[in-house]
């Protein structure tokens, strides 16, 4: 076991540059575990500004002042931002509709499994104990979830968070840049060039998959929202969110976001035909998502293996909630990176 340790510890710290990174990793590790709720909304702040710093870098590659792209970003960005609180009244009133709807969804559900089962030889009794078990608990869960989610919307506080301080935050970053960098660099050794070389390896991997999941979220959700609204889906703003947002969390999302659909759609049609032509439309999105949108938008090169996937869901999704499964892929992300571009003495001999 000594010998082990040794070799991996001559392997991959063979420098005094190798500790110096581990030491910051591990302080960034600890930040984000003790104050990840806290300082979710600069989270969210920093990715943005890092998403939109690709579109200003591109803008002044092509012979544009900094002034210019930095207003020309704003402006893209904040005709997003604000179309997304244009529909939060719209979706506020969605959301009281499905909460009170809700009851009726898995009463509807209860009796359509029954009617389904009514040929097998099991009791009334034995069929209506199995399905208090299994749906008691999952109209209060979703209740209260929903409840949470529109109250949250509705708050003062949360909307002066997002609508004030995140873009706040987005613009300060994006402008002053270069000073954060600075400042940044004056709390790291003055020999940094692995930090350099991890950091180059890091960001082509980090930028692309953000990028591309950014993209293929909007592209998903509009589209859901667009088919499901034209279909006259109950609740289809709420549904075209739930989508979109799924697409964040690979296997799992598409998996758990099923659900709600499948059930709002019977409690809509029931077997009608409407509810097949609406499920159909459904998984083609899916589908085209899956086997086309994807691939083309991220590539080969970003993709996670489903056991990381569903790791990195429960681990962060356990510590930090609603904003950790959101988070948990891109810090799953930027973690492989770093294991990636880790450089070894092999590597540095060779």
């Amino acid at each position: 076991m000594i010998n082990y340790l040794k070799d991996f510890f001559a392997r991959y710290f063979y420098d005094e540059e190798h500790y110096a990174a581990l030491f910051i990793i591990t302080i960034g590790i600890v930040i984000l575990y003790f104050l990840g709720n806290i300082l979710a909304p600069v989270l969210v702040s920093i990715l943005i500004a890092y998403i939109l710093n690709g579109f200003m870098t591109f803008l002044e590659d092509k012979g544009n002042s900094r002034t210019l792209a930095l207003i020309a970003t704003l402006f893209v960005f904040s005709l997003f931002y604000l179309s997304i609180f244009l529909f939060l009244p719209f979706l506020s009133r969605q959301i009281l509709s499905l909460v009170s709807d809700i009851p009726q969804i898995f009463d509807s559900v209860n009796i359509f499994l029954s009617n389904q089962l009514s040929d097998y030889t099991i009791s009334s009794n034995q069929l209506d104990e199995a399905l208090v078990n299994a749906f008691s608990y999952i109209p209060t869960l979703f209740q209260n979830a929903l409840l949470q989610l529109n109250s949250g919307f509705s708050a003062v506080m949360n909307a002066l968070l997002y609508l004030v301080i995140v873009p706040f935050l987005v613009f300060f970053l994006l402008k002053d840049k270069d000073v954060f960098i600075s400042y940044l660099n004056i709390l790291l050794p003055e020999k940094k060039n692995l930090l350099s070389k991890i950091w180059k390896d890091v960001n082509l991997q980090l930028y692309g998959y953000l990028r591309g999941k950014g993209l293929e979220m909007i592209i998903v959700a509009l589209a859901t929202g667009i088919v499901f609204y034209l279909q006259g889906v109950n609740y289809s703003i709420i549904l075209a969110i739930l989508v979109g947002l799924s697409v964040l969390i690979p296997y799992v999302g598409a998996i758990l976001v099923t659900i709600p659909v499948v059930l709002i759609g019977l409690f809509q049609w029931g077997l009608d035909s409407n509810f097949y032509i609406f499920l159909a439309s459904y998984l083609i999105i899916q589908a085209l998502d899956g086997n086309v949108l994807m691939p083309l938008l991220l590539g080969r090169e970003v993709k996670l293996h489903p056991v990381i996937i569903i790791s990195a869901v429960l681990i962060f999704g356990g510590i930090w909630g609603f904003w950790g499964l959101l988070l948990a892929i891109p810090l799953a992300t930027f973690l492989r990176a770093i294991l990636l571009a880790w450089p070894t003495k092999d590597k540095a001999l060779s």
